[in-house]
């Protein structure tokens, strides 16, 4: 296994472990949707491991599709300074590790 897929597939766990400790303060259906996420990010990253050539395909759209969100919710005024960096940098990484992983 390379760096490259190992960190893709690390960084996609820790998003999901994220999603679900974020989703437990949440109503039923937050923490459904915070669950139904986690598990989304689990699969990705085990096909990164196992190298399914359509999770560098889905990774790249998580994180485009994060980064949009992240910068939705930013001009909203919705997050702090601090989560928008970091989640701008996991959304840029992620898409750059999708890309050099399918090479």
């Amino acid at each position: 296994m390379t760096a490259v897929r190992l960190t893709g597939a690390l960084l996609l766990a820790a998003a999901a472990v994220g999603a679900v400790a974020v989703s437990a303060n949440a109503s039923p259906v937050g923490r459904f949707g915070g669950v139904l996420a986690g598990a989304l990010l689990v699969a990705v990253a085990v096909g990164f491991v196992r190298q399914w050539r359509i999770a560098y395909g889905v990774a790249f759209l998580l994180g485009l599709f994060w980064l949009w969100a992240v910068i939705g919710l930013a001009v909203q005024g919705e997050l702090s300074l601090v989560r928008v960096i970091v989640w701008i940098a996991w959304s840029v990484v992620i898409m750059a590790v999708a890309v050099r992983a399918r090479t």
